[in-house]
């Protein structure tokens, strides 16, 4: 699609910086497990919820199996043979104030014997969306709304799963995956995820709309560390009528429209943590570590960041008197910086802006995007 330029990267900063604290955040320690979670428990956790679906008929519970914080979550139910918003998940619009960009975050496992489907395998899980929340197989008439959900497709494969109004995918959502180090994300079971995402609504009838999706998983075959950033779309047109990112759309269940979708066994998911915030540094740690996959799974990490001109920074899992090259977005090798003993680099003198960091070691290397800041008051 001409519109929407797909960039997957192992790790990036933004540039942008919103001074908030969250919007609305509940880690559900409030509630007593063993409890329906409701209609009026997401009123009473604070949040604007005009609807439900799933929470009426109890497949939303208070938990405590298993939790990421405290010692609460909220279970979801999807009954065996079932599909669709009628009979499993639980859907809920949690509002907030229209705002052309908001960030949220939560944390969600799957249970170990969840069924990803039957003969056709996918299922929704919530993100941001905003306006009448465009989705169900929709036309995105750009005055309808949008929401960018995430799947999980075949064997827990993860997509951002984008309704929008150039979608290419009639009649349902387009689908973007999600890529690790060359390899496609793929959901474990009985593995908790911190899903983070960034949604800004594009401008009157512009194509400059984004999305950008962090995943965290310290467990599972492929390692993310304190705010991965795994894929950005740029070049989006949302709307045409001035509509604005207005709820973490809080959907999840499995399908698809027909009972090939159906789950085969009874199964749940446990959510927890949820944010919705102005601010990235209240859903995504502002410290990046990197899974190298090309250097026999060594970390490549560096902080603090924005990385200032003339100091000091520390590269901690690199090799004293290695060789880092910097590389700007055009392309041009622009410094090369030496690995010091005491595994610190010099930022070199650059220009204020962003730089690919091209860490090489025998004959192998990894790359970071970070922010050079040349202003050192």
């Amino acid at each position: 699609m001409k519109h929407i330029l797909t960039l997957s990267l192992f790790l990036a900063f933004s540039t942008k910086i919103i001074v908030a604290q969250p919007t609305e955040f509940t880690d559900f320690e409030n509630f007593t497990s063993g409890s329906n979670f409701t209609q009026a428990s997401w009123a009473t956790a604070g949040f604007s919820v005009p609807w439900v679906n799933g929470f009426d008929v109890n497949r939303g519970i208070i938990d405590n199996t298993y939790f990421k914080s405290g010692s609460n979550s909220l279970r979801i139910f999807y009954p065996k043979d079932k599909y669709g918003t009628a009979n499993t998940g639980a859907q809920a619009p949690l509002m907030v104030p229209g705002l052309n960009e908001y960030f949220m975050s939560y944390n969600v496992r799957f249970s170990d014997n969840f069924s990803w489907g039957s003969t056709s395998e996918g299922g929704k899980l919530p993100g941001l969306g905003g306006g009448a929340r465009c989705s169900g197989c929709q036309v995105c008439t750009g005055s309808n709304g949008f929401t960018a959900r995430l799947m999980w497709r075949t064997g827990g494969k993860t997509v951002i799963y984008l309704y929008h109004l150039d979608k290419v995918n009639p009649p349902c959502g387009d689908n973007y995956e999600i890529m690790v180090g060359g390899k496609n994300l793929v959901f474990q079971k009985g593995v908790w995820y911190k899903i983070s995402q960034r949604v800004k609504v594009n401008s009157t009838t512009n194509h400059d709309g984004e999305v950008e999706m962090w995943i965290n998983d310290q467990h599972a075959q492929i390692k993310l560390y304190n705010g991965t950033l795994v894929d950005k779309l740029s070049g989006i047109q949302f709307v045409s009528n001035g509509d604005k990112v207005d709820a973490l759309y809080f959907s999840t269940f499995h399908g698809g429209g027909d009972a090939s979708w159906n789950s085969t066994t009874d199964c749940y998911t446990w959510f927890d943590d949820i944010v919705i915030s102005t601010k990235q540094s209240d859903v995504v740690s502002t410290t990046t570590v990197l899974e190298d996959f090309e250097m026999n799974n060594r970390i490549a990490e560096i902080f603090p960041q924005p990385l200032k001109v003339g100091k000091e920074a520390s590269v901690p899992n690199t090799l004293p008197n290695s060789t880092i090259e910097w590389i700007d977005m055009k392309g041009n090798v622009v410094a090369k910086t030496q690995v010091s003993s005491e595994k610190k680099i010099t930022t070199p003198i650059l220009p204020s802006g962003t730089y690919i960091l091209k860490y090489l070691q025998n004959n192998s290397f990894s790359s970071l995007k970070v922010i050079v800041d040349s202003d050192n008051r």
